[in-house]
């Protein structure tokens, strides 16, 4: 079970650390109207060029009859300043592996959209295996504008 355990945790990893390798290697084209990017660009001086934020819960109900209950959020910041490049990973592994046990976990990221590109990346593994045994999962990843 702890081999299943620490393969389900290194691939909440890696997935998770997809998003931010393809902000650093990717790059912008300038497309259409290249005056309205380099506007965008302009307006954003002295402000962060990209944002990420990662928000990852890991919860577990062992134990015959065991409960646990999670819950996680994540809110955006209020400020006068708009990344070109905005990056939000909500992630979560939900597991009820003992008899009768319960596992519940409710996960909410609020971030804020980017002036040139938004990537949001959401995932999830919910699994109740024990006899018995009820696994919920919530997980939500909204970007305002």
């Amino acid at each position: 079970m702890n081999r299943a355990i620490n393969l389900t945790l290194v691939l909440l990893a890696v997935t998770a650390a997809l998003p931010a390798a393809a902000q650093e290697n990717g790059g912008l084209r300038l497309r259409g109207n290249t005056s309205a990017t380099l506007n965008a660009i302009e307006a954003n001086r002295g402000c962060p060029l990209s944002s990420t934020s990662v928000t990852v819960g890991v919860n577990k109900a062992f134990g015959t009859g065991a409960s646990a209950m999670q819950q996680l959020g994540t809110a955006a910041s209020n400020g006068r300043c708009r990344p070109l490049i905005a990056t939000q990973v909500a992630a979560g592994v939900n597991l009820a592996l003992g008899s009768g046990s319960q596992a519940g976990q409710s996960i909410a990221a609020q971030g804020q959209s980017g002036a040139l590109a938004t990537v949001g990346f959401t995932r999830g593994i919910n699994v109740g295996a024990g006899a018995g045994s009820v696994a919920a999962q919530r997980i939500q990843n909204l970007t305002s504008r």
